[in-house]
């Protein structure tokens, strides 16, 4: 009895072990440029339209231009980028993160316009869940307060669904208000949205080089 349980309990050690490394290797990375892959998220898509702006095409669009805009800019600088969507078609939440989940060696940034009933609220904002998400959000808000005029909102916590069960470093970003008269002209305009892109690119950039925003 004393020998079968001896046993018992070297194999629960074993097994804990194995978990140990099997947990690792899923794990968020750990230091500047420890990744090589971008997973970009164009949030909504289909018949998930997002916030609907003022004027003009609404946010599924809007998120969708932006994220190719950043995807170009990245690969134009030898990093490899996939899509969580490239189409309007309907993604959903739980297929975002399992893409991310699945790709090693990567970050995965989300990509938004904001919307709320107040039409007098403006800014810029990033969000993440696990604390070493927080430096790539201050990096990409950091990159993007320099595209225009406008509040920043500053870097926040939220257990928003992509960052939660993202096993990899995640962030969310806001890039305007598309409830906002005003930041909502800028975000119709390609060019806006162009410089909006190559800041979010640059702030991915900055992470991967370490970067202290």
């Amino acid at each position: 009895m004393e020998q079968g349980g001896l046993r018992w309990w070297r194999y629960l050690a074993i097994l804990g072990i194995l978990l140990l490394n099997s947990c690792a290797s899923v794990s968020y990375y750990h230091g500047a440029g420890e990744f090589n892959t971008i997973v970009l998220d164009a949030g909504h898509g289909g018949y998930d339209m997002g916030g609907r702006a003022i004027f003009g095409v609404n946010e599924k669009t809007l998120a969708l231009d932006i994220v190719k805009r950043i995807a170009e800019a990245l690969r134009s600088k030898g990093y490899y980028v996939i899509l969580t969507r490239d189409s309007d078609v309907f993604i959903s939440l739980d297929a975002r993160t399992s893409l991310s989940n699945s790709t090693s060696n990567s970050i995965f940034v989300s990509i938004h316009t904001n919307w709320t009933g107040s039409r007098r609220v403006h800014g810029l904002e990033t969000y993440y869940y696990a604390s070493n998400s927080r430096r790539l959000a201050a990096n990409i808000l950091k990159e993007l307060s320099t595209v225009y005029s406008t509040p920043i909102r500053g870097v926040k916590f939220a257990r928003f669904h992509v960052l939660r069960y993202n096993l990899r470093p995640a962030v969310l970003c806001e890039l305007g208000f598309d409830s906002n008269r005003s930041e909502n002209r800028l975000l119709q305009q390609p060019a806006h949205r162009q410089l909006l892109a190559e800041a979010v690119a640059q702030g991915i950039i900055a992470e991967a080089e370490g970067r202290i925003p």
